[in-house]
């Protein structure tokens, strides 16, 4: 995710606001559509295959992926670009085989496929942007996906697909999905959101801004990528967790105090980012404590709990974009993903305490 940032900040010296906020418009589509053609199996096999072992689980979720990510991204790929066709399955692919590495526990595969993709997605990118303009962008983005995914592929097997053991876990799966497309629609909704109603050059300071707390954000992402595992085996992860929520405060204040000073000089055609960038930088805390006692909850099997605390969060989003945005504009936006992390938060704590859960 910090490799993701670079590349919208380093795209942010190229663009105007504009066309920075019309290609994050199209990309935000394209992962949403892959968030549903993974159909929640990611979490699934990770959930899943550190307790049985089962190989054939592997396949079969890898099988149904692939089918849903080629009928979807043609089907967007034919009405907006190809290369936002290609970008949905290359990111679905991914999605797995990096879920794969997870529920084997191999963490170190799992970081240096992260890195893979960023480190190639960036010059290439910025290569095919002076070829093809804004769609070049799309295309150089989806490439390393598509390479680092297709090796997901080779867990499919002609004689037994695994599909009869995947079939065993759709219940579970599309508990999953529904935690996942609703968090997705979180993270994701705004932007298609924002540049449908506000306008391109607002979502381009609205997406710097929310890229500087997307890159906050790598702290409780990988703080969940370590718990779910670990929780699922039964480990002890109260210190981590500690820790994780007093690191994360401690970066929200740096941000606060560093982001004035900072951002007119890198980005100067993004000067009024800066008291977005204040406010959503708030929204770490909240955000961090959420991804630690989700992780509890998909451990215990529970995603029904996520989906709803989803919920939860997706419907003050949308009030907090057409109240707080109508009224205050920018900075009403802003004040919309500090409110969406903290409802999030405060839910998922309430339904783990009801439940009989401890944070």
């Amino acid at each position: 995710m910090l490799l993701a940032s670079v590349f919208w900040f380093i795209l942010a010296g190229l663009l105007e606001p504009g066309d920075y906020g019309q290609v994050n418009w199209l990309i935000s589509i394209a992962t949403l559509a892959s968030i549903c053609c993974v159909l929640g199996w990611g979490k699934t096999v990770v959930t899943y295959y550190p307790k049985e072992g089962k190989g054939e689980l592997l396949g079969g979720s890898v099988t149904i992926v692939l089918v849903a990510s080629l009928v979807v991204g043609g089907v967007l790929g034919l009405l907006l670009d190809p290369s936002v066709g290609l970008l949905i399955i290359g990111l679905s692919l991914f999605s797995m085989i990096v879920s794969f590495e997870l529920g084997k526990h191999r963490y170190e595969r799992y970081m240096w496929a992260w890195i893979g993709v960023r480190l190639i997605s960036l010059p290439l990118s910025i290569a095919l942007y002076f070829w093809r303009g804004l769609f070049g962008v799309l295309l150089g983005y989806a490439i390393p996906y598509l390479i680092f995914g297709l090796p997901s592929l080779k867990y499919m097997r002609g004689g037994n697909p695994g599909i009869k053991e995947a079939v065993g876990k759709v219940g579970f799966a599309m508990k999953v999905f529904g935690a996942d497309i609703t968090a997705g629609s979180t993270r994701l909704l705004d932007k298609i959101l924002i540049g449908g109603v506000f306008g391109m050059v607002t979502l381009g300071l609205y997406q710097l801004a929310y890229q500087i707390f997307a890159a906050m954000s790598v702290l409780p992402g990988i703080l969940f990528s370590y718990l779910l595992p670990e929780k699922s085996s039964g480990a002890k992860t109260k210190e981590v967790e500690v820790l994780g929520i007093l690191a994360s405060t401690v970066l929200a204040i740096l941000v606060i105090v560093l982001s004035p000073w900072v951002i007119p000089w890198v980005f100067p055609n993004f000067a009024g980012s800066v008291e977005l960038i204040q406010i959503m930088s708030l929204g770490v805390i909240p955000s961090t404590i959420a991804m630690a006692k989700m992780s509890e909850l998909y451990a215990l099997e529970r995603p029904g709990s996520v989906l709803l605390s989803y919920l939860a969060a997706l419907i003050t989003g949308v009030v907090g974009i057409s109240t707080l945005g109508m009224w205050l504009g920018a900075i009403g936006l802003a004040m919309s993903v500090v409110l969406l992390h903290s409802v999030l938060a405060v839910t998922l704590f309430l339904l783990g305490k009801k439940m009989g859960s401890p944070l």
